[in-house]
């Protein structure tokens, strides 16, 4: 058996350090059930959504959509599950989306094609002409797969339909 002695010199010789340093470690939850993996913070997300708003008519066609309230929704994707807060409670929007893994989650306000309506009421929130009324929930699964529900929120004469349930969830889409 051999031994070499290395020596440093210079600059590297005066920065040499005989202590050890460790590296700042992300935070994580303490496993349950004498699980030995690390488990990261839950992902989380939120948006502003339109929740009430008012029609309003001219002469029986539909003018404009006047916002009147909105809530902060705020989603997290938790050890395969996606739930979303709607100000009064969490709602378990897994279903929506099963079967597979998710991890990741967005909250966005659903897009809105040209305003449709008469007589004080939206023909549907998908036409109100401005993102009223509608919460789009955007998730991945562990296979990478991304999927789209929009979930309503409020009905078509501008009345809040809280609390969020899963059935308030549109068919997913694959995008």
């Amino acid at each position: 058996m051999t031994c070499a002695t290395v020596g440093l010199s210079g600059s590297i010789a005066a920065s040499a350090t005989s202590t050890k340093t460790t590296p700042v470690a992300h935070g994580a939850t303490s496993p349950q059930g004498g699980e030995k993996s690390f488990i990261p913070l839950p992902r989380l997300d939120s948006a502003n959504i339109i929740t009430t708003f008012s029609v309003l008519p001219a002469a029986g066609a539909t003018t404009s959509v006047v916002p009147l309230t909105s809530q902060t929704f705020t989603g997290s994707a938790r050890r395969g599950h996606v739930f979303v807060n709607d100000g009064t409670s969490w709602a378990d929007l897994t279903s929506v989306f099963s079967p597979g893994f998710l991890y990741d989650v967005t909250l966005a306000p659903s897009p809105s094609t040209t305003l449709l309506g008469t007589g004080g009421v939206l023909s549907s929130l998908t036409a109100s002409g401005t993102p009223v009324g509608r919460l789009r929930v955007t998730v991945r699964k562990a296979d990478g797969s991304i999927f789209v529900s929009d979930c309503s929120v409020a009905n078509t004469s501008g009345a809040s339909t809280l609390p969020l349930t899963a059935s308030d969830c549109t068919t997913p889409a694959r995008l």
